[in-house]
């Protein structure tokens, strides 16, 4: 771990081991370097330059601080729709209801990141992207873009959902993909060391299976790395000792997280037949979808209907031990 000139004006850098350290770091840092800045959504600290988080263990994705009580049903299913390439409300708004605040016309997402990265710009740029890193040894020209500027950078201000992230880089060295995210404003709670943490990890892992090579590291460039006063407070508790996965594994050793991807060529396909809802017509070749992404969406659909202690039974059918804990405990904090 590593921050520069805490006190004044620069780049502000953070070394994590995965999105759980980063959130205490980041919410001590702020507390000490925060400017107090009034915005339209209310009032916030803010670094006074911009912030660059490095996680070395990204695919250690899951929060699961109580305190900062993470929904990790929402996390996992809207990385699941991203990587779909879609934009609708209907399927986040399942396991999140508030996400339809966020949209302007309260059926799409002017936004989305997954149709920004597979539709906006006239082709899916997902396959460029693996492409270059495949055939370009060293390659520093693959730019995932998000923003645009043609439509984004508007006069007024009405849109609700004006992408946040911006441009993704990704390169290959030493057989290890790191990606860049850049982001011109970030929540650090909701955002950077919550949503972002899982949903542009989860697009680094296909693009790493889909390459061929290992996950190396993932950084956060954030241009406005802030947090609303209120939120920040609710973290008052907030210890630094909380990382299950040093002790989830076997004989409580560190845990290595299930593989998103076993199959590259067929993800794509598979991640919309899940979305659209026709996964249990379909037998998967990426365990992801019957072992994890199946039960925790039967387990989330019985828990609304009530039916609370089962929903919490279908949870302990999720192979994958961090997102079957993490769900667990969730669902369990709200028997309370």
């Amino acid at each position: 771990m590593t921050v520069y000139e805490l006190k004044g004006v620069g780049v502000f850098t953070i070394k994590a081991r995965n999105v759980s350290e980063a959130l205490w770091l980041g919410y001590q840092y702020i507390k000490d370097a925060g400017v107090p800045v009034n915005t339209r959504a209310g009032q916030t600290l803010e670094f006074p330059g911009p912030v660059a988080t490095t996680y070395m263990y990204p695919r250690e994705r899951v929060l699961f601080y109580p305190m900062r009580d993470a929904n990790p049903f929402f996390h996992f299913m809207e990385g699941l729709w991203m990587l779909a390439g879609r934009n609708d409300v209907a399927f986040v708004t399942r396991y999140n209801k508030r996400m339809k605040d966020y949209s302007t016309d309260g059926e799409t997402y002017w936004g989305a990141y997954g149709f920004r990265w597979r539709n906006w710009f006239y082709e899916d740029q997902l396959p460029v992207v693996i492409h270059r890193l495949k055939t370009y040894e060293n390659d520093r020209r693959t730019v995932l873009a998000i923003w645009d500027g043609g439509s984004d950078l508007m006069e007024e201000n009405d849109y609700k959902d004006i992408p946040c992230n911006t441009h993704i880089y990704f390169k290959v060295r030493d057989g290890k993909l790191n990606m860049t995210v850049c982001c011109r404003s970030n929540d650090l709670i909701w955002g950077a060391y919550g949503a972002n943490a899982v949903h542009f990890s989860m697009l680094m892992e296909y693009i790493a299976a889909s390459v061929g090579v290992e996950v190396g590291h993932y950084t956060q460039f954030s241009d406005s790395l802030h947090a609303y006063t209120d939120v920040l407070e609710k973290l008052k508790n907030l210890s630094p000792d909380y990382d299950p996965y040093l002790t989830l594994g076997t004989d409580k050793l560190h845990y290595t997280p299930k593989p998103l991807v076993d199959d590259p060529d067929s993800f794509y396909q598979e991640v919309r037949l899940f979305c659209d809802g026709l996964g249990s017509y379909f037998k998967y070749k990426n365990s992801i979808f019957p072992e994890v992404a199946e039960p925790m969406e039967r387990a989330y659909r019985v828990w609304k209907n009530g039916d609370k202690q089962d929903a919490i039974k279908i949870c302990e059918e999720i192979t994958a031990l961090d997102w079957r804990k993490a769900c667990i405990e969730w669902l369990e904090r709200r028997l309370v």
